[in-house]
C-alpha cells in the first residue's frame, strides 16, 4: 500500500497518498495553466512533504528562528546566514537577480507554511520572470550544471 520509505519513517510521512493539490496541478497543466499548476505542485511539497517531514520537527524549528533572527539583527555578528534560494549552481547568493530572500523581519518562520509559501511562490515567480528574460540562457546553463555534476561551487 505505502511502498516507498525514507529515512523519517512512515509514521512521519506516508506515500501513496491521493492528496488533492496533484490532481489539481495535473488539472492545470491540461488546461495550460502552467504556473496555477507550479503553485498546486509548491502546496503538495510544502504542505504534504517538507511539513511533517522537517518543519513540524521543533527543534529545526527553534535553529531556524534563531539563525534567522540573528542574521537580520547580526547579534551576535557575522553568526548566522541569511535564509535565501538561488537560483544559480552556486550556493552563495548571486547579485543578479537570480538570489531570492526570505526578508529581514527577525521574527519570520520559515517553518510556518504561510510564510513559507509566500517564499516559495516568490521565487517561483522569479524563476519565471528569469525564464522569460534575456537570462533565460543563464538559467538553463545553471540547470544543466546541476543536472551534470551537482552543480555545488
Amino acid at each position: 500500500e505505502y511502498p516507498v520509505l525514507w529515512p523519517v519513517g512512515q509514521e512521519t510521512l506516508r506515500f501513496g497518498i491521493n492528496h488533492e493539490e496533484i490532481l489539481l496541478a495535473f488539472e492545470a497543466i491540461e488546461a495550460g495553466h502552467i504556473a496555477k499548476s507550479v503553485e498546486h505542485l509548491a502546496v503538495h511539497e510544502q504542505r504534504n512533504i517538507l511539513q511533517p517531514a522537517m518543519y513540524n520537527n521543533k527543534g529545526l524549528q527553534w535553529l531556524l528562528r534563531g539563525n534567522h533572527a540573528s542574521y537580520v539583527t547580526n547579534l551576535p555578528s557575522g553568526a548566522a546566514q541569511a535564509i535565501e534560494l538561488t537560483l544559480a549552481s552556486q550556493c552563495h547568493p548571486v547579485d543578479d537577480g537570480r538570489t531570492i530572500d526570505f526578508g529581514n523581519n527577525p521574527v519570520a518562520n520559515l517553518a510556518d507554511i504561510k510564510q513559507r509559501m509566500a517564499f516559495v511562490l516568490k521565487a517561483a515567480k522569479q524563476f519565471d520572470d528569469l525564464l522569460h528574460s534575456d537570462k533565460r540562457d543563464q538559467i538553463e546553463q545553471s540547470i544543466r550544471e546541476i543536472a551534470f555534476s551537482g552543480g555545488v561551487r
